[in-house]
């Protein structure tokens, strides 16, 4: 159940969030065609970077969790 105290700080952060997305809005229609390609291309580079990352966070993780197991078996 909400309390008010929940629906103020809701309320709270949805009016941040409408400000935050309208500073983004004018920002984008603000910038030039090669401001955009450039912004496109970061964020292809960082999503590439991420999506590498996390492969390998899942990969090591598997590795001692699977270790583990072994140890656990008499």
């Amino acid at each position: 159940m909400a309390t008010n105290c929940d629906f103020s700080r809701s309320s709270l952060l949805n009016e941040h969030y409408q400000r935050e997305m309208e500073l983004i809005a004018v920002a984008l229609q603000e910038e030039s065609q090669d401001e955009r390609e450039e912004r496109l291309s970061l964020v292809a580079q960082a999503w590439s970077l991420t999506t590498a990352c996390f492969q390998s966070q899942v990969e090591t993780s598997e590795v001692p969790a699977l270790t583990s197991v072994a140890y656990a078996r008499p």
